[in-house]
C-alpha cells in the first residue's frame, strides 16, 4: 500500500494522508481549470486610433461584452451604432478547426450570402470573412467558414461555432452600411478611446513603405524583393520565395516598362502585425488592370517586412485617377523639355529621349542629335509655347497631345499640333515618339 505524508503528523499515515492528498489534488485541478479559462479569456485587446489611414467604416466585435460596433471615422473614430451579438461557445482565440472559438485579428468581408439553408442558425444573410488570413496561416491556425450572420432563433451570448451572430433586423441594417472588403476587427475587447499615438507614427511609416514598394516595382528595382520576408512570405504562399522572385524577374526582363499606382490606401493594426490595403492600378504595355490588394506586415529584427498578401476585385477602373495623378509630373517634364529646346543645349535635351526614339521620320537618338545640331547651328529657337495639353494611355506609356507655337531667331515661325509618346523611367519620363503637324 502506498503511504502519503500528512502535514498533521511527522509519520507516514496511509489513511489520513490519502484523503489530504485527494483534497489537494482536486483543489489543483479546479485551480488549473480556472486558470486555463482565465488564460483563454485573455486575448487581443486593441485600442484603435484615428490615424489618417483608418477607413470610413470599421466593424468592431468585442467578444467580452458580446457587442458588435459599427465604427465611423468622422472627427474622431466613434461608434455610430452598437448591437448585441454572439460569438464562439468557447473563450479565447481560434486555433484549430472545430474548437468553437472566434478568431481575433483584422479580417475583411468577402461579399455576402443570402437564401441560406439553415435559417434557425444563420438567419437570412451572412458576410463571410477571410479567415484564415496570411498571419493565421503563419501561426498554424486552421478552420474555415467564419461568418458574420443572422439568427433565426433567439440570440444567446457565446452560442456559435466560431462565427459572429446578430439579430436578423440588425444584420439587415448593417447590410446597408458595409460592402465587400469592409474591415472587421475582432478582439477580446475593442476600444477606440485613450489612444497612445503610436499607431499614427506606425501608419505613417507603413504609408511610406507601401509607396516605396510600388515605386521599386515600377522601377524594377531589387528593393521590391527586399520589402518581403522570404521565409514568412513563402509560408503564406505555400511555395518558396524563389518562385515568386523568379516569375517577377522574368516579367521585368520581358517588359520595357511597368507603372504601379496606389489609390485609397488604408491601414489597421492587428495582433503583432499591420494590414495595409489599397486599390492598385498596374500598367505595362497594352495591359492596364485595377485590383484591390492587401499587404500584411510584421517586424522582423525591427524592420517592417511584407509577410503575406490578398487580392480582391477593384470597385472600379482607376484609369481616370491614374491620368490625373500623372498630369503634374508630365507638365513638369514638358516644361523642362521646352526650356532645354529653347536653350539649344544638345546634351541635356537629348537625354530626355529614348535611345530608339523617333522624331518625325528620324529614328534613333544619334540621328535626332545630328538633326538638331544642324538646325541650331544657324537658327536657334526663340519661342516655344505649349497649350491645351491632353493625356491618354498608350502602349508605350502616355500620349501627350498639345498645341505648339514655335519661332527661331531667323524669323521663321509655325503653329500646329504635337504628340509625344513618353515612357515612365525611374520616376521620370523619356520620349519614345514625337510627331508634329502644321495647323
Amino acid at each position: 500500500m502506498l503511504a502519503f505524508y500528512s502535514g498533521y503528523s511527522e509519520r507516514w499515515s496511509p489513511g489520513f494522508g490519502m484523503m489530504h492528498f485527494l483534497r489537494l489534488f482536486f483543489i489543483v485541478i479546479i485551480f488549473s481549470a480556472s486558470l486555463s479559462s482565465y488564460c483563454l479569456a485573455e486575448g487581443w485587446a486593441p485600442v484603435l486610433e484615428s490615424t489618417p489611414l483608418v477607413p470610413g467604416v470599421v466593424v468592431a466585435v468585442d467578444k467580452e461584452s458580446q457587442k458588435l460596433h459599427l465604427l465611423v471615422h468622422k472627427s474622431p473614430l466613434h461608434a455610430e451604432l452598437s448591437f448585441d451579438c454572439a460569438t464562439g461557445k468557447k473563450a479565447g482565440d481560434k486555433k484549430v478547426e472545430g474548437d468553437m472559438r472566434t478568431p481575433e485579428g483584422v479580417y475583411f468581408t468577402k461579399g455576402k450570402r443570402t437564401g441560406l439553408k439553415d435559417f434557425e442558425l444563420y438567419g437570412d444573410l451572412a458576410f463571410p470573412l477571410d479567415f484564415p488570413n496570411p498571419i493565421d496561416r503563419i501561426n498554424g491556425k486552421t478552420g474555415y467558414g467564419i461568418w458574420i450572420h443572422g439568427r433565426g432563433k433567439q440570440l444567446v451570448a457565446m452560442d456559435t461555432q466560431g462565427c459572429v451572430a446578430l439579430e436578423n433586423t440588425d444584420i439587415n441594417f448593417i447590410d446597408s452600411r458595409i460592402r465587400s472588403g469592409t474591415p472587421v476587427v475582432i478582439g477580446e475587447t475593442v476600444s477606440w478611446v485613450n489612444a497612445t499615438g503610436t499607431q499614427v507614427v506606425e501608419s505613417a511609416e507603413l504609408k511610406t513603405l507601401v509607396n516605396k514598394w510600388a515605386a521599386d516595382w515600377s522601377n524594377k528595382d531589387d528593393g521590391f524583393f527586399e520589402a518581403y520576408s522570404d521565409k514568412l512570405f513563402s509560408k503564406t504562399e505555400s511555395r518558396p520565395f524563389k518562385y515568386f522572385k523568379k516569375r517577377k524577374k522574368r516579367i521585368f526582363s520581358n517588359t520595357s516598362w511597368i507603372d504601379v499606382s496606389v489609390f485609397n490606401l488604408k491601414a489597421l493594426p492587428g495582433p503583432d502585425y499591420w494590414v495595409t490595403w489599397f486599390d492598385q492600378y498596374y500598367r505595362s504595355g497594352r495591359l492596364s488592370s485595377s485590383t484591390a490588394k492587401r499587404l500584411y506586415w510584421q517586424k522582423i529584427d525591427g524592420i517592417w517586412k511584407i509577410v503575406g498578401r490578398e487580392y480582391g476585385p477593384a470597385s472600379k477602373s482607376f484609369t481616370d485617377e491614374y491620368i490625373g495623378t500623372k498630369r503634374k509630373s508630365v507638365l513638369g517634364f514638358l516644361d523642362k523639355w521646352r526650356s532645354l529646346w529653347l536653350s539649344a543645349d544638345l546634351v541635356p535635351y537629348s537625354a530626355l529621349y529614348d535611345s530608339k526614339a523617333r522624331q518625325g521620320k528620324i529614328r534613333g537618338i544619334d540621328a535626332i542629335k545630328e538633326h538638331k545640331k544642324s538646325i541650331w547651328t544657324e537658327r536657334k529657337p526663340s519661342v516655344v509655347e505649349i497649350s491645351k495639353v491632353r493625356l491618354k494611355e498608350h502602349p508605350d506609356g502616355l500620349e501627350v497631345a498639345f498645341k505648339q507655337s514655335y519661332s527661331d531667331v531667323s524669323g521663321y515661325s509655325d503653329f500646329g499640333s504635337k504628340k509625344l509618346v513618353i515612357r515612365p523611367v525611374n520616376g521620370g519620363w523619356r520620349i519614345v515618339d514625337e510627331q508634329w503637324s502644321r495647323r
